[in-house]
């Protein structure tokens, strides 16, 4: 299995050993000729070549070999990335004054806001607490980092406690979670102060139960009475096997504690199986539960049953204690889709908020079931008003009209003289070096910084400037972001594309779909890595690249293989096309199944042949996926129109999703 979140990009350190792969385009692998005829000649290549000599050096504390050569990068905007690197190195009393000092010339760069956290954290270790509360109240205050926090508690607590501390340590002490062990100097002033109560105690032991945090409960409960203890241990029988835990009604009274505790254990059994806890909760309805808690209960059950799309979840989810609840109404629209109720998809549709029914797929879906009950008169003209669109529901709207698509591409108008003075400006010709010498992750800091002091003019033409660079990631976000979403040669561009075709056809599959993949999966930023860990263009974890890499002969070294654009894209184009062939061709379940995890898309299959790919792609249980397969399918009908000059209808690549084969 691959993973299930998609990038959230939690940015990789660019090894020193990648930096070549840096120097020969970096996220395009090379300039297109046309951009290349309209670049100015590099006038920084022999300084950036020994800024990148020189950086390993710094980031050594070596400054001995760096200083003697600093004279030959003259003005190369990098050179305080130098100093930081080094001062980032040798973190002490010896440097304190001079790292205050720089960063305050250098506080607009990018490496100020890594330096200063490390910085910080290092005065906290040696208690230097006034230098560290002056760094905290300027800058770091409003980070919302519990460490942090809990340091600057630290140095209130030693340099005179206030009136206000004990109640700001509480904050941080009553949490379901387990605390950073900066906070534990203040927890234990708390303890000599008397300041947690057995009543606070017990809110917090609460809170890690219903969390599920048994462990952290035990150990708060040690100075507490048997009794709360005899507590703990029921939470952690309920979160082994609430379904034994439940059976015996009786052993539970009407106390706020056993309500919590038969809520959690049925809330726990419902996700684990909707049919038994919903037998179970009649038992504790009226007797244990409040009414608002046992509705809860019920609302659990059935949205488990709903995206398991279990057969009685429809009757479940019927329910008018639900009201105008927003997602119970969003799967009751499914399941009617799942079932071709198209009367009930309309009721349904009619309880969604009418701002909701506005967004996109919902529109398609409220004039698809119109159409499915005979009115297609009042169908047409939304479905028109949809295939004017350029998204997933437009242009399957536009299949079903049998009309073309409306791609809508607007050329931005270059203005030469705006884009040359912008490649002139110190901050902006910064970045393209942090670009070029592989310090992606602060070139693009610095890149969105330098946007915010532009015009809408020259944002415009910023993204042109990107794109001839090649660093399409910011052509893409400029480009989205400041009114050029017309331009689809700036927001889905051909980066690598002789790679993406060869690889592609290596496997057997359309470069179009491999293209939508990575633009949907990291904006083609080959240093991007999720919070799951899934690396590079076409963000594939470590342990399915080395598997695929295997499978399909592809030298693999290491996860750092996964940065290497032409690799990815090896082991992505090769992952796709092993998904395509488990699941017979079906080009949306491999789709899912590279977001989801293949096993995860074999129980998401139908019990019966037939169903539309679009209704099976609408009733995903995960929100993620849903969203995943059309941004993809979406992006591959641009490419296909960018690559090939016409338009391949999206409804031919959606066959009818088969049912689950038995014993899968």
């Amino acid at each position: 299995m691959r993973r299930t979140p998609i990038i959230v990009a939690a940015l990789l350190l660019f090894p020193c050993g990648l930096l070549a792969a840096a120097d020969r385009g970096g996220e395009t692998g090379r300039v297109q000729p046309e951009a290349a005829a309209r670049m100015p000649p590099d006038r920084w290549a022999k300084e950036r070549a020994l800024f990148v000599q020189l950086r390993p050096q710094a980031e050594m504390g070596r400054w001995s070999n760096v200083e003697p050569r600093l004279a030959e990068l003259g003005d190369y905007p990098l050179v305080p990335d130098l100093r930081a690197a080094w001062l980032h190195r040798r973190l002490g009393p010896s440097t304190d004054s001079e790292l205050a000092r720089f960063l305050r010339r250098y506080d607009n760069l990018g490496f100020a806001r890594g330096l200063r956290l490390r910085w910080a954290r290092s005065l906290a270790a040696r208690k230097e607490w006034e230098r560290y509360l002056s760094v905290y109240d300027s800058y770091l205050a409003e980070r919302d980092d519990t460490e942090l926090d809990c340091y600057a508690l630290q140095g209130r607590l030693a340099t005179g406690p206030d009136d206000a501390l004990v109640e700001d340590a509480l904050v941080f002490w009553l949490s379901a979670y387990s605390q950073p062990k900066a906070c534990d100097p203040l927890f234990d002033y708390l303890a000599e102060v008397d300041a947690i109560t057995p009543a606070i105690r017990h809110e917090r032991i609460t809170l890690a139960l219903e969390a599920g945090q048994v462990s952290l409960a035990r150990y708060l409960a040690r100075p507490l009475p048997d009794t709360e203890r005899q507590r703990i241990e029921a939470w952690a029988r309920m979160q082994r096997d609430p379904e034994r835990s439940l059976r015996d009604p009786s052993a539970f009274d009407d106390s706020k504690d056993d309500r919590r505790l038969v809520t959690y254990g049925l809330k726990r059994l419902a996700r684990r199986d909707p049919r038994k806890a919903d037998a179970r909760l009649a038992a504790y309805r009226d007797r244990v539960l409040t009414a608002e808690q046992a509705d809860a209960v019920e609302r659990d059950v059935a949205l488990t049953a709903a995206r398991r799309h279990m057969p009685e979840a429809r009757g479940l989810l019927g329910d008018p204690v639900y009201g105008e609840d927003t997602l119970v109404a969003q799967w009751r629209i499914r399941l009617a889709l799942r079932d071709t109720d198209w009367a009930e998809a309309l009721d349904a549709l009619a309880a969604l908020p009418e701002t909701e029914r506005d967004e996109d797929h919902w529109r398609y879906w409220w004039a698809w079931s119109m159409a499915e009950t005979g009115r297609e008169a009042e169908a047409e003209p939304l479905l028109r008003e949809l295939a004017g669109e350029r998204h997933y529901y437009g242009f399957l709207a536009a299949d079903r009209l049998e009309v073309d698509y409306a791609f809508g591409h607007a050329p931005a108008k270059p203005d030469e003289e705006v884009i040359a003075e912008l490649a002139r400006r110190p901050e902006i010709a910064r970045t393209r070096e942090l670009y070029l010498t592989g310090l992606y992750g602060r070139g693009r800091l610095e890149w969105s910084a330098a946007m915010n002091g532009l015009d809408e003019d020259e944002r415009v033409q910023a993204s042109i400037l990107a794109h001839r660079w090649g660093w399409h990631s910011r052509a893409i976000r400029t480009a989205s972001r400041y009114g050029l979403e017309n331009d689809l040669e700036l927001r889905f561009p051909l980066p690598w594309q002789e790679d993406f075709q060869r690889l592609s056809k290596r496997v057997s599959i359309e470069p179009t779909w491999a293209y939508g993949v990575a633009r949907s999966e990291s904006l083609f930023m080959p240093d991007v890595a999720s919070h799951a860990g899934a690396i590079g263009l076409m963000q594939l974890m470590p342990a399915t690249g080395k598997e695929t890499a295997r499978k399909n002969n592809i030298r693999y070294d290491n996860r750092y293989s996964l940065m290497d654009p032409a690799k990815n894209i090896a082991l992505g184009t090769s992952y796709l096309a092993e998904m395509l062939a488990r699941f017979d061709n079906n080009r949306v379940l491999a789709t899912a199944a590279y977001n989801a995890g293949p096993h995860r898309v074999t129980r998401w299959q139908p019990d019966y042949d037939g169903m539309p790919a679009t209704v099976w792609a609408e009733s995903i249980p995960f929100k993620e996926t849903r969203e995943y397969v059309r941004r993809v399918l979406a992006a591959e009908t641009v490419f296909a129109w960018r690559m090939n000059g016409n338009a391949e209808r999206l409804s031919d690549s959606m066959p009818p999703v088969p049912r689950r084969r038995s014993g899968t």
